[in-house]
């Protein structure tokens, strides 16, 4: 008879553990990640005796009441909701993410909520780094796994490469030019067209390309650098420009792009005004609109400067504002700013000389190399690009330009944005973005493995269950801009909850019956 009240209290602690795990449910239904648990049963025995008659066996069998043996986590996705925050990270699917704290120690969560710290990493409410994989240039995985970090600053980088895109288009029907080139004259060529291009520092310049039809089906091709002629580059030797040559169907003849024109370069020729009246003579005859000032210097001090000839008879800053002039014919430059009588004023000049026409040499016209300078603190950056001419087009329709250049200036981190297979990015001021590092994400043969460890945390019960770890996107996809919320169904837990009172309920009605035939046994020998 005393035993049955231990089966009432078994009972009674069992449901008394249901209802703390039910509970814990309902106490988490706001909290981001939280995956449900739920209680298993199991019975517990008092007495088993078998024995046996003719054979068979005869069970006794009385059991102890019951426990809770262990818990089970609901992995179930749960529901999704908008943050319009980019850097809140939602698991739409199997994984988790991984983040690491100080002491190097790697957990594994489904809460999402990740910001910038002031050091650029991602990280979570508790400080935790998010981890994955850093990428290239190129967008390529680079590296083993580490802490995400988003530079804050994006360095400079020099233009180096220029392709001219589909649909730029040479129209057909524009009259050939005989006339030689010119920038400061319009007569000289069919079109112009710039952009901006950028040097190792990130200083811009504008890059024009100047468009001249010299034959049926034939067109050269000038390239200026802040109104400064660019030669191309074949081999070292320098000429003024390209010519492009086009099959019957408009395509590029790839066989019959060529240079014809060799120039020489004088570079950092420093001329002395003698005269005292801001009068300075190259030692050549230069090219028009190929004459660039670099620096000056007068009273003793040197000053940088970006000045050029337009080709039209003039010396211009950058701005186009015009500070003196230029004799093509006898090589003579005369500059406002120094006409003060001074015996040391000296300009320091690269400009092309000595235009000879030779034997067409061909070109590559997916590697045609231009050359020019730049001065940056008083010394000279080699501008070289390598351009592809390939997709340019010569048919009868109106003339289009597009042209990409790899080259920008530094650029400061404006946002961070993160795609559905995981990868972060980073959109800049220079108008770069920028794919930083791809996250990892974590999962387990065995889910059961894991323990909570409060946070939204969990730690596999042994250090040697290793997760399978790869890039989002694979076992699930990454939402930006999304939380995943509690998997909890509060509908269902209530119904859990009437369900574990009223099996506490019975249970102690359990105890209290044995108690009152105990008393009824008691009151036998009264």
């Amino acid at each position: 008879m005393i035993q049955s009240f231990y089966t009432g209290n078994a009972g009674l602690s069992a449901n008394r553990e249901w209802l703390s795990v039910i509970s814990d449910n309902i106490a988490n239904v706001n909290t981001i990640g939280f995956k449900a648990e739920r209680a298993n049963f199991e019975d517990l025995i008092s007495k088993s005796i078998t024995t046996y008659a003719n054979g068979s066996p005869k069970n006794y069998e009385i059991g102890g009441g019951s426990y809770v043996g262990s818990t089970t986590k609901d992995f179930s996705q749960g529901s999704l909701m908008n943050t319009n925050t980019p850097t809140d990270l939602a698991l739409d699917g199997e994984g988790f993410f991984m983040v690491q704290d100080n002491q190097g120690l790697v957990y594994y969560t489904r809460a999402g909520q990740f910001r910038t710290n002031a050091n650029g990493d991602l990280v979570n409410l508790n400080g935790q780094r998010l981890l994955g994989w850093a990428l290239d240039r190129n967008g390529n995985i680079s590296g083993s796994i580490k802490e995400i970090n988003i530079p804050n600053s994006m360095a400079p980088s020099q233009t180096t490469k220029i392709s001219f895109k589909e649909p730029t288009n040479l129209d057909s029907r524009v009259n050939v030019i005989s006339a030689g080139f010119n920038p400061g004259d319009s007569t000289t060529f069919n079109y112009v067209n710039s952009f901006t291009t950028y040097d190792s520092l990130g200083n811009p310049h504008i890059t024009s390309y100047y468009f001249q039809r010299v034959g049926t089906n034939t067109w050269a091709v000038y390239k200026l650098i802040d109104g400064t002629i660019s030669p191309v580059d074949v081999g070292g030797t320098l000429y003024k420009s390209v010519k492009l040559t086009f099959n019957p169907d408009g395509t590029l003849n790839v066989n019959n792009v060529y240079v014809d024109t060799q120039v020489t370069a004088a570079s950092n020729e420093t001329q002395t005004d003698s005269t005292t009246d801001g009068h300075f003579t190259l030692a050549n005859l230069p090219i028009r609109g190929s004459v660039h000032i670099k620096s000056y210097t007068t009273g003793g001090t040197p000053y940088v400067v970006n000045w050029h000839d337009d080709g039209a008879g003039n010396i211009v800053d950058e701005n186009g504002n015009s500070i003196g002039t230029i004799d093509y014919g006898t090589g003579t430059i005369r500059i406002y700013l120094l006409e003060n009588g001074s015996t040391t004023d000296q300009i320091t000049v690269d400009y092309l000389h000595s235009e000879t026409a030779v034997t067409p040499v061909n070109v590559d016209p997916t590697q045609v190399t231009f050359s020019g300078y730049d001065p940056n603190n008083g010394a000279d950056v080699p501008l070289q690009t390598t351009e592809n001419f390939k997709e340019i087009k010569q048919v009868a329709s109106d003339f289009i330009f597009y042209a990409q250049q790899d080259g920008y200036a530094k650029g400061d981190l404006l946002s961070v944005a993160v795609s559905e297979d995981g990868v972060v990015k980073g959109v800049y001021s220079n108008g770069q973005v920028r794919d930083l590092a791809r996250i990892a994400i974590a999962t387990f043969k065995d889910k059961e493995i894991l323990v909570r460890k409060g946070n939204n945390l969990y730690l596999p019960n042994s250090q040697t269950y290793t997760p399978i770890i790869v890039p989002g996107g694979v076992i699930s996809k990454i939402r930006s801009g999304f939380l995943e919320l509690s998997n909890v169904d509060i509908s269902r837990e209530f119904i859990n909850l009437i369900t574990a009172q009223r099996a506490y309920q019975a249970n102690a009605r359990t105890i209290t019956t044995s108690d009152q035939v105990l008393q009824e046994t008691m009151n036998i020998k009264r």
